[in-house]
Formats: structure tokens, C-alpha cells, sequence
């Protein structure tokens, strides 16, 4: 059998690389997409596009309606990402954490990890019993720099947080916040409140209050945050949610393996508890 040259492999590589962005792209999408979607999502060739959508359709990770011209994932795709999660530590131990915040607030709780793209996802939620809520997925992937969860995580990410603020920022509505020099200043707040609040920045109508979860390292891992409409964000509403998000965050970080600095000194020889 012939030796596989390494062009040959690194062009097998970049291929397989190339359909599993395709396979994002779709995950990302709001519904099914076309064709021409995809290559603006990727900005990738058409020619290409095409082959790596026919394989993922060709191998069930996708469908094609020859009536609308759109492809939309299988629920192959979802059966996979549903394993990682049921696997995924972090959500079972913060599971009766984030039940007990949607209790206390009435509204969507969100778990949310940060991507090595430096966006966030979706890994957690409990919805809100009320009839107006936020439409949000599991899985779903979105900006970190303009959500509450985000920015919760990426003040503590700083290589990331460079890298993603070095991008060209898409304003989203209205009141997003594109300035680099701004944002940065959000950060830092972050950082020192320990929590952050936004409004309308990444959906003209709904907004959020989060706080990060640190593990046993001392690393921040994920963030928890209440998702709500605008305009029920009065301010005794969000005066009212901060300490209840902290102390969520602060219990599963707890669950995690991380010490405050206060439960460390009751943990040392001699202190009282």
C-alpha cells in the first residue's frame, strides 16, 4: 500500500476540520440553512461548502429538502452532543443549584461554558414558568463579549478575552457595546463586582444578571445566569437577583471543589466554625 505523504494528510485533516465547521455552522443557525448560508457563515467556496454539506448528509449528520433547498442537522448530531452533556460533571452537580435560582426568580436559568472559539454555550437550562421568556437552546452558541454569562466568564479568560476583542464586533442591537475600550472597562468591573448585569446588548428585548463558578483550581470554568425579558428588569427586580445569582454561582463553585477565602480560614487548624 502506498505511504500517505504528509500533503496528503494535512489536506485529509483541513477536509475533516472543514466539515466539522459546516456541522457548527448549522448548530449555530436558527433553523435550517441554504447553501449560500453556509458559505457566508464559513466563508469557505461554494464548491467546497457543497462537498462537506454532501457528506454530512451523505453520513445522517444531516438532511436536505429538495423543496426549500436547505439542510438541517440529524438527531445524530444531537444524540452526540447530548451524551457529552449527560457526561458532563459541571451540569449534574449544578442541577438542584440552578432548579432552586429558577424557584427564587421565576425566570430562565442558564449554565454556560466558554468555547475554545471564544464563544459561550449553552450546556444548561431551566426554563421560566412564565409565558414570556427567553428563547434560548442547549447547545445554542453565542458571542460571549455582549451576554451576561459571557462576560462573566471572559473578564476571568484573558488571552481569550483579547482575542475575541481584537475581532471586528458585530453590533447586535442597538445597544451593544462594540467599544474595545468599553468593554475592557466592563471587564475589569466584572472582576471586582463579581457578577455583571446586561441589557438588550445581545437580543433587543432580553437581557441578564450573571456571576462566574470557579473549580477547585481556582480557574473559572462557567458562569450561571438569569435570563429575562427587558422590561421586567426593573431596578428592584435586578437589585434582587444579584445576590441570589452569586450565591448560586458561589454553591456550585462550592460543588466544584472551590474555597472562598472565608471557608478556607474555617477549614485551618484552631478556627471555629
Amino acid at each position: 500500500m502506498q505511504t500517505m505523504t504528509a500533503f496528503t494528510r494535512n489536506q485529509v485533516i483541513a477536509a475533516a476540520a472543514g466539515t466539522l465547521e459546516v456541522l457548527e455552522a448549522l448548530s449555530r443557525g436558527e433553523g435550517p440553512m441554504s447553501l449560500a448560508e453556509l458559505v457566508q457563515a464559513t466563508r469557505r467556496p461554494k464548491g467546497t461548502v457543497h462537498r462537506m454539506v454532501s457528506t454530512l448528509v451523505n453520513t445522517g449528520f444531516a438532511t436536505y429538502s429538495r423543496t426549500t433547498g436547505l439542510y438541517a442537522l440529524t438527531l445524530k448530531a444531537w444524540r452526540i452532543g447530548s451524551s457529552a452533556l449527560r457526561d458532563f460533571d459541571l451540569v449534574n452537580l449544578a442541577r438542584p443549584t440552578l432548579d432552586r435560582l429558577r424557584s427564587e426568580t421565576g425566570e430562565t436559568v442558564h449554565l454556560s461554558v466558554l468555547e475554545p472559539s471564544g464563544d459561550i454555550v449553552y450546556v444548561a437550562k431551566v426554563v421560566s414558568p412564565k409565558s414570556i421568556g427567553v428563547q434560548t437552546r442547549l447547545g445554542q452558541l453565542s458571542p460571549s463579549w455582549c451576554t451576561a454569562t459571557g462576560r462573566s466568564i471572559l473578564a476571568h479568560h484573558e488571552e481569550v478575552a483579547e482575542r475575541v476583542l481584537s475581532a471586528q464586533l458585530e453590533r447586535r442591537t442597538p445597544q451593544s457595546v462594540t467599544d474595545v475600550r468599553e468593554l475592557r472597562r466592563i471587564l475589569e468591573r466584572v472582576r471586582q463586582d463579581g457578577y455583571v448585569v446586561t441589557r438588550a446588548e445581545n437580543h433587543p428585548e432580553m437581557g441578564g444578571v450573571a456571576a462566574p463558578i470557579w473549580d477547585h483550581s481556582g480557574q473559572v470554568v462557567a458562569s450561571v445566569g438569569v435570563a429575562m425579558p427587558v422590561y421586567r428588569m426593573t431596578a428592584d427586580v435586578v437589585r434582587g437577583t444579584i445576590p441570589r445569582v452569586r450565591a448560586a454561582a458561589e454553591a456550585i463553585s462550592h460543588e466544584m471543589g472551590h474555597l472562598t477565602p472565608s471557608a478556607a480560614r474555617a477549614q485551618l487548624p484552631g478556627q471555629h466554625r
